[in-house]
């Protein structure tokens, strides 16, 4: 009974985390905020999110469980395959996509080519989260880590799932998404986290050695993503300072997220 219940924990922890992803969507609602009139900067806006989220909520933590484990250079290795193997999925994904003009009316939907690569690579970024979750619960029930250790992962993705959420949202509304479909499609791409966690939880053992890998891959498709799709995508629409501050208040506004918590 005590197994289910930690299970059942982990996956209420991840359906809210999601839910808290989709509302990353709100700022689409207010007129003075419509990312359909300043397509570039919405973007270079995301991109601020998606570079911080990669960089503080991936790469740094992955690199801190590596120093707990004793070891410096083995983990480091690790995050790092999983970096570069990140970057060629989503050149992989990139080249197979078509262009401007030529898209079905499922990637329309997922707002245009550059909205379909920034559903894909934070729809990556939430499985590692997902396993943290499940871990974190795991860990804790098995005595093995600090009281409510899974708990305050929950809140601490929860919360900041919120500014990741907007970082989908602002390229589907740009791309002319109504509200609703930029809710359903932030709230899609955490929805890993719940299916992620429950294994995780279950299969501790089995997850925990992937967790720096998979933390390093969706960084790497993330921070490709940003650097040969968003950033080119911006400076064809707005003057490369405009885009420069605006990527700056993306960037920002996520690590003031990561530092509160």
């Amino acid at each position: 009974m005590q197994a289910l219940s930690v299970v059942l924990e982990s996956f209420v922890a991840g359906i809210v985390a999601s839910i808290a992803c989709g509302l990353g969507a709100l700022p689409v609602l207010f007129r003075s905020l419509d990312p359909t009139k300043r397509i570039g900067l919405s973007y270079a806006a995301a991109s601020g999110l998606m570079f911080a989220a990669s960089v503080y909520n991936l790469l740094l933590p992955a690199f801190t469980l590596g120093a707990e484990q004793g070891v410096t250079l083995r983990p480091v290795v690790e995050t790092l395959i999983g970096l570069l193997s990140g970057c060629a999925f989503i050149w992989q994904v990139e080249k197979r996509l078509p262009r401007d003009g030529e898209e079905s009316d499922f990637v329309k939907k997922l707002g245009g080519r550059v909205g379909a690569l920034v559903f894909i690579a934070m729809t990556f970024h939430s499985i590692p989260e997902g396993v943290a979750v499940g871990v974190g619960f795991a860990s804790e029930a098995h005595q093995v880590a600090f009281d409510d250790l899974g708990l305050y992962l929950a809140i601490a993705i929860s919360i900041h799932n919120i500014p990741e959420g907007m970082a989908v949202a602002l390229p589907a509304r740009a791309a002319g998404a109504s509200f609703w479909r930029c809710f359903f499609l932030a709230f899609l791409t955490s929805l890993p986290q719940p299916l992620a966690s429950v294994p995780a939880t279950l299969l501790v053992w089995f997850f925990r050695p992937l967790m720096l890998p998979l933390f390093g891959f969706a960084a790497g498709a993330m921070m490709y993503l940003v650097i040969v799709e968003m950033i080119p995508e911006s400076l064809e629409e707005e003057k490369p300072t405009q885009v420069a501050w605006a990527f700056m208040g993306g960037f920002t506004a996520m690590v003031l997220v990561q530092v509160v918590l």
